[in-house]
């Protein structure tokens, strides 16, 4: 359990002496959603978070598997793997991570549920039958299903599902030849969409 006042001392300590939050990766562990939100209430606007060590890892292979869309987030950064508090949720257990859905010179690749079409709803069923009965099922219902429970961008689901990228794009084009899922590369379009 965290101490919630000293960690809230802790952290003005911190911006005082390097102008950012960093957690370490037992607190993340520690920390409750209602402690997260109070974090992100209390410095909104006025503070920047350092990612953790697991998803600067996942930029640095990032960086080696796709580095147009490394290039796309960072390259002009002076603060480099600083963001908003508001995206603490996204790192404590459980979390997302960064998410990728703002690409400006690349096209995007992050879905979530209202993405779907009714067709790959349709599918899900079949998918999650497969499950139940034991039945190993593909990279493109693997993904069409982790689409369906929560905000997934490709480049995540590559690194954690140890899966090309190169793959995974062809996957999703099928998907949308298909029917079974929305793929909108520009940012203006997927603004909408964003639930995060």
């Amino acid at each position: 359990m965290i101490d919630f006042i000293k960690l809230i001392n802790d952290i003005k300590n911190q911006l005082n002496q390097q102008n950012y939050i960093e957690f370490t990766p037992d607190q993340l562990l520690k920390l409750r959603l209602d402690q997260v939100q109070a974090v992100v209430d209390e410095f909104h606007g006025h503070a920047l978070l350092k990612m953790p060590k697991s998803e600067i890892d996942f930029f640095s292979w990032l960086k080696i598997n796709d580095p147009d869309i490394w290039n796309d987030i960072w390259q002009d950064e002076d603060d480099m793997y600083l963001v908003s508090i508001d995206l603490l949720p996204h790192f404590i257990e459980g979390g997302l991570g960064f998410p990728i859905c703002d690409l400006v010179d690349q096209p995007n690749y992050w879905f979530n549920t209202r993405l779907i079409k009714p067709k790959g709803m349709e599918e899900l069923e079949n998918i999650i039958v497969k499950l139940e009965n034991g039945v190993k099922v593909s990279v493109r219902e693997a993904f069409l299903l982790e689409v369906s429970t929560r905000p997934v961008d490709i480049w995540h689901f590559c690194y954690h599902h140890n899966i090309s990228v190169e793959r995974l794009k062809k996957v999703v084009d099928d998907l949308v030849y298909q029917g079974f899922l929305v793929h909108l590369t520009d940012r203006e379009d997927l603004i909408k969409y964003l639930d995060i």
